[in-house]
């Protein structure tokens, strides 16, 4: 792994474990630490030309506009778009692939980790069979610091990069 690559992984790493502190602590995302990200993006992948910055630049684009989709379904926070569109942009493409798989995964886990915590189970298993059949869910959701998703997906990620078992196949 060479040096870029780990500048790549301490900013994501960081950002997104600053952002899922203050999650925790205030349930929001500050656009100033999603903006530092976006810039710390373009600012790693510059020195890569102007095909790579891009590339940067629309998988940024690319997976703010997916996640503006999923904000206007009522799936995630304006926030956490934003994270998730910054941190894309941090390991840029291919990985931003494998980044937003982890970041999934981890958000699937920290919701029935809560569900759990509630006795809820039920709840968020009949939401989800309704949400999988009909797009639409009767109960109100249970709202999750998905900072704390995003950070787990990221640490995932970075840990795939010393340990290639854990590396998905795209």
């Amino acid at each position: 792994m060479g040096t870029g690559m780990s500048l790549v992984l301490i900013v994501l790493v960081a950002g997104t474990l600053a952002a899922a502190i203050v999650d925790i602590r205030t349930r929001r995302i500050p656009n100033a630490l999603t903006a530092a990200m976006a810039v710390a993006a373009i600012a790693i992948h510059i020195a890569d030309g102007a095909t790579a910055l891009l590339v940067v630049v629309a998988v940024m684009a690319g997976s703010f506009a997916l996640g503006a989709v999923a904000f206007s379904a009522g799936w995630f926070g304006g926030g956490d778009v934003k994270l998730i569109a910054a941190a894309c942009g941090v390991v840029s493409y291919p990985l931003c692939i494998s980044l937003v798989c982890f970041i999934l995964v981890a958000g699937a886990v920290l919701a029935l980790a809560q569900a759990v915590r509630q006795r809820r189970l039920g709840a968020l298993v009949r939401n989800a069979s309704l949400l999988a059949t009909t797009g639409v869910s009767p109960e109100a959701p249970t709202l999750l610091p998905y900072g704390v998703a995003i950070a787990g997906g990221s640490a995932v990620l970075a840990g795939a990069m010393f340990f290639p078992t854990l590396r998905l196949p795209f």
